[in-house]
């Protein structure tokens, strides 16, 4: 009897353990209050880096044309498949995270980060520039990318002409033709008509809303200056979004940004995600900040070209001087008068000095 009810567990334990061990290979929800531990649970690609000791997470340092990608390592199961039909729904998740971009000490730089949802951390042939690291002109509106996306852009749009406003955010499908708004914030509850703008760049960090509903089919977007309350009303609210992949139930996140012929530095400083629910709140006071940068001015060729003939012009000055001041001031030099000047009799000044050893007694 005792060795039945073992058996009886043991093959209930096995049963259950294939779902068990998926339930923990996939999880839910995390929070990076700061990156010190990022390492083991993200994977950093490109010009990302973890800044020790603070933990900050700084997704690209000042250089052109590179990418800077980080995925939460284990992939999130984002879908529901039905058993009696191929059609899967969607669940619902939350986000939030605080960024921080710091442009260069003079012009603007570029060109923002993106919170992407993607089959696979893997995005060949991603461009830099105005596609974000995550298309390129030959794949770039495909329906097979499957790729929802949340950008921060600090410059005009892929299609300029089309979006002049370049503090903005927007959301894509993919394609990086978004749907965006000029960067901003509900600042009072009770007028929700009235919006404070946001400056994306160079003015502080700035904490991010997303929030997708998979029965709705709504997604939000939310943004302030961190530390402060959350805003009632959301910047975008994109409605009709289904995010369907068929007989693919896992995505991954992640946070990316790049370079092209502008730059700037990007930071994370917290990151917290929950699938069906909300996310753990951040600390934003306690998070760390963006280091201070200091670079030097950059000059074009005609400007250094100017400054370079103002530099020699001013040596040569200053050398006429010096020259014509030790001239009048040397014991040996002397004026001729026009009638001294073919008279053959004459002695210089110069040569009687060296002759009586300076007029020695």
């Amino acid at each position: 009897m005792a060795m039945g009810v073992v058996g009886f567990f043991c093959f209930f334990f096995f049963l259950l353990f294939p779902i068990l061990a998926q339930s923990q290979t996939q999880p839910t929800s995390f929070i990076f209050q700061d990156f010190r531990q990022g390492e083991t649970n993200l994977s950093l690609d490109g010009d990302a880096s973890i800044i020790r000791p603070s933990g900050l997470l700084r997704l690209t340092k000042r250089s052109n044309n590179v990418i800077g990608h980080t995925f939460y390592v284990n992939p999130i199961q984002m879908f529901e498949k039905n058993s009696s039909s191929s059609a899967q729904n969607a669940y619902s998740f939350s986000t939030t995270f605080v960024f921080e971009i710091v442009s260069p000490s003079s012009g603007h730089g570029g060109y923002g980060l993106a919170f992407l949802l993607a089959p696979s951390k893997q995005l060949p042939g991603a461009d830099s520039g105005h596609y974000l690291g995550i298309f390129n002109p030959t794949n770039d509106g495909k329906a097979s990318n499957h790729v929802i996306f949340v950008e921060f852009d600090t410059v005009n749009g892929f299609k300029g002409e089309s979006d002049d406003d370049g503090n903005h955010v927007g959301v894509g499908i993919n394609s990086m033709n978004s749907r965006s708004k000029p960067a901003a914030y509900y600042h009072n509850p009770g007028d929700t008509d009235h919006q404070e703008e946001v400056n994306l760049e160079g003015n502080g960090p700035i904490q991010a809303w997303i929030e997708y509903d998979g029965e709705e089919k709504v997604l939000n977007v939310t943004i302030c200056y961190a530390g402060n309350p959350k805003p009632v009303k959301p910047l975008i609210n994109y409605q009709g979004i289904n995010p369907r992949r068929p007989y693919q139930r896992n995505y991954v996140c992640g946070i990316l940004c790049v370079y092209g012929d502008r730059s700037s530095s990007h930071y994370i400083s917290g990151w917290s995600f929950s699938l069906n629910g909300e996310p753990e709140a951040l600390n934003v006071s306690a998070l760390p900040t963006a280091p201070k940068e200091k670079e030097s001015t950059p000059y074009n060729p005609q400007t250094v070209a100017i400054i370079s003939s103002l530099c020699a012009v001013t040596v040569l000055l200053l050398g006429i001087l010096v020259f014509f001041l030790f001239y009048k001031r040397s014991p040996t030099s002397e004026i001729l008068e026009d009638w001294e000047v073919d008279c053959p009799h004459r002695f210089r000044y110069k040569d009687l000095y060296e002759a009586t050893k300076g007029f020695r007694e």
